[in-house]
């Protein structure tokens, strides 16, 4: 495996890094901003939307996993 590629692997997982930090902290900002514009005693849509983010932050990780794998196996 050529340096080239591997650099290319390491660029392409932190850019999925930081793309799952902003869904994660866009979704929470978002669930804050809700929970005090509806003045909520629980935090419910803090809770709720940051666990989203989680999620689809796991998704598009699992899913560029994936679509890496099946470049790898083509070669």
């Amino acid at each position: 495996m050529s340096d080239k590629n591997q650099t290319s692997k390491y660029l392409r997982f932190s850019g999925v890094g930081i793309q799952m930090g902003i869904i994660i902290g866009g979704f929470a900002w978002l669930g804050s901003y809700l929970d005090e514009k509806y003045q909520n005693k629980t935090p419910w849509w803090t809770i709720g939307l940051s666990l989203f983010g989680v999620f689809s932050g796991l998704y598009l990780m699992i899913k560029e996993v994936i679509k890496m794998g099946k470049k790898n196996e083509r070669k």
